[in-house]
């Protein structure tokens, strides 16, 4: 159940963000739309306003925005000629070109958005990632994720405090209360002595505390895009061979943010965090069908000075559309057998 409503709340919310991108811009450049829908398959619920029907469907794991002039519309009524004012096709190149690029920078927005938050409110205690095999650490019982409280009855709470306070005991039996999921655990522990300076064996976080709302923001801001840099760099990576794509589909995506949520509220936050940095990268691939798609077909039928035949475009999108469901079948195909790895 955990996992059901982490994985419902998280990718439903990255989602509705993204869609929610498309919806503004498409509002303020003077689109028509039709329907602004959080979620698939059959309406729970729906209103109209102001000519736009918005719905609440079953499946909470998506969304869409259907605007005037965008693709065949199901319903003659949706049709529209290009010249029509609320067409999306009778609108200039920018603002075309920022209609569909909202939804990724709308991913990006929110990821830094909730850079702000974990910033402003999470307090990251010292935590042991990870500990080496064989070390006093491991001998003691220390385990990762174990956070930091007290040294011999001296209470931590930076990781430059824990480290001087191991190095100065080498050879000597250290006292050392952590905290385990909710419970107190106290352990003894005797540092290795290593060049003069005591040793445990593990990894340390660094500590964090909450900062003030403008160096949150800019501590935002650089995060997003030093995040959003690495990850571009990892795709090319990926593609050029020098890097394993660790490719995950719904259920592998779902079991991920299930674990993580167990980890905590501030770890899940992160999660988000990069889900919406990878969601807006993904959709500006230039690949028919995602945003990215469309982008390059607006900047051909600029360059060409006319649209694209409708036979053509709609080729395009079908190779698209194929490919993105190959992926999918492939990444599930990897999520069974990972999960059947691990039962």
């Amino acid at each position: 159940m955990v996992t059901l409503v982490a994985f419902v709340v998280v990718f439903g919310t990255i989602v509705l963000v993204h869609e929610l991108g498309h919806f503004l811009v498409a509002k303020a450049a003077g689109i028509r739309v039709y329907e602004f829908s959080v979620g698939f398959g059959p309406a729970l619920a729906s209103t109209t306003r102001r000519g736009t029907k918005y719905s609440l469907r079953i499946v909470p794991l998506g969304g869409f925005v259907k605007m005037a002039g965008m693709d065949e519309p199901a319903d003659p009524e949706e049709s529209v000629p290009d010249d029509d004012p609320g067409s999306f096709q009778s609108k200039s190149l920018p603002l075309r070109l920022g209609t569909i690029a909202a939804g990724p920078l709308m991913n990006f927005v929110f990821a830094a958005c909730l850079f702000v938050l974990y910033f402003m409110f999470v307090i990251v205690p010292p935590m042991i990632t990870n500990v080496e095999p064989g070390s006093p650490a491991e001998i003691a019982g220390l385990l990762p994720g174990d956070i930091f409280v007290s040294i011999d009855g001296q209470v931590v709470d930076e990781a430059d405090q824990i480290v001087a306070l191991i190095q100065a005991a080498a050879g000597q039996e250290l006292e050392i209360v952590v905290r385990r999921q909710d419970s107190l655990v106290t352990l003894r522990a005797v540092p290795a002595e290593v060049s003069g300076q005591g040793r445990l064996g593990i990894g340390i976080g660094d500590a964090k505390p909450r900062y003030p709302f403008l160096t949150s923001v800019r501590a935002a801001v650089v995060q997003t895009w030093r995040l959003a840099v690495q990850l571009v760099k990892d795709i090319g990576s990926i593609i050029t061979g020098k890097q394993q794509a660790d490719i995950r589909g719904p259920i592998g995506i779902a079991q991920m943010v299930g674990e993580t949520a167990r980890s905590g509220i501030w770890q899940l936050l992160l999660l988000a965090i990069v889900l919406n940095i990878n969601l807006g990268l993904l959709n500006l691939l230039p690949v028919p069908i995602l945003d990215g798609g469309w982008l390059l077909i607006l900047i051909l039928e600029a360059l060409r000075g006319k649209p694209l035949a409708p036979e053509t475009r709609g080729i395009a999108q079908f190779i698209g559309l194929a490919l993105l469901i190959m992926l999918m079948l492939f990444a599930t195909f990897k999520d069974l057998a990972r999960f059947s790895l691990f039962s």
